[in-house]
């Protein structure tokens, strides 16, 4: 197909070159110009507007940085929706907000153009890997059209159904996990070295704990709300985690994580909720966010 890759910044580069070595005609464009050399010497046409990179394209990938810029490339007066051929597709990559993704695919549609919302998980190293993980939004038409692209350099790509804002919600919420984890496992590991223990001991433990069925169990009994059926109870948590406090502290280590969470527990108990689970902190979280909760 003809491929037009538009923002050409490292995750940008990087899914040009797959899409370049598995076959595809690519045409890229920047608005930074300068970008492009390396991906030329691969066989891919520079553009210097959008209205000349999209001209023959079957699919626009953009990967922009932001919502300032995806708004801007594809509302400008010369932008990607002025300039996209009614038979193309664009599919934005960019990690942007729910709300900016659902007004962009409405831009397009007004316009009766094709887009389709996406969210990819991985790094540049990743992509060229082709090992992505990728979440798509959109007609299932567009999805469909879009989805040999996105496979050059995904191993997985999941159509989510219609809704533009769910690739997005998705994307924000794995990364939360991820960035969170990387607090939890900084705290560890600095708690472990000034506790005088080797970190190659809470390492292999983070390995093994992880790859638990225990957390696929919380995972679903979140998901579905049963906290009746009582693994560790309330007070049992909130004693854990007073222990956690006093041992980072003793340490010299502030637990941040596990201030908050003792806060979570706090607010269970004086929800009467001392004899349920102690995953049960969801229902706290349901009820500060101003969702029904099961318990008050």
């Amino acid at each position: 197909m003809n491929v037009t890759v538009i923002g050409i910044g490292k995750m940008g580069k990087a899914m040009a070159e797959r899409i370049i070595q598995q076959g595809h005609n690519v045409t890229v464009y920047n608005r930074t110009p300068g970008r492009a050399t390396n991906l030329t010497d691969l066989g891919a046409r520079a553009a210097h507007s959008i209205a000349s990179a999209v001209t023959n394209a079957d699919i626009v990938v953009s990967s922009l940085f932001d919502d300032d810029a995806l708004r801007d490339v594809c509302l400008s007066e010369q932008g990607l929706i002025a300039s996209l051929p009614d038979q193309a597709v664009h599919v934005s990559t960019a990690t942007i907000l729910p709300a900016t993704a659902k007004a962009v695919s409405k831009a397009h549609a007004d316009a009766g153009k094709q887009y389709v919302s996406a969210a990819v998980l991985g790094i540049p190293d990743v992509a060229r890997e082709g090992k992505m993980l990728s979440f798509c939004a959109g007609t299932e038409t567009a999805a469909m059209a879009v989805k040999p692209v996105l496979s050059t350099f995904c191993e997985e790509v999941q159509y989510l159904g219609s809704n533009p804002q769910a690739p997005l919600v998705m994307k924000v919420g794995l990364n939360y996990a991820l960035i969170t984890s990387l607090e939890l496992i900084s705290e560890l590991y600095v708690f472990f070295e000034k506790s005088d223990v080797d970190p190659a001991l809470i390492q292999d433990g983070l390995h093994r704990i992880y790859a638990h069925p225990g957390y696929k169990r919380y995972i679903d009994k979140i998901k579905n709300r049963d906290f009746d059926h009582v693994n560790f109870d309330m007070r049992g948590g909130l004693k854990d985690v007073s222990v956690f406090q006093k041992a980072f502290n003793q340490a010299g280590v502030a637990p941040e994580l596990a201030n908050l969470v003792a806060s979570r527990f706090i607010s269970a108990l004086s929800n009467q909720m001392e004899n349920k689970d102690w995953s049960g902190i969801y229902e706290v979280i349901r009820q500060e966010a101003g969702l029904p909760a099961k318990y008050k």
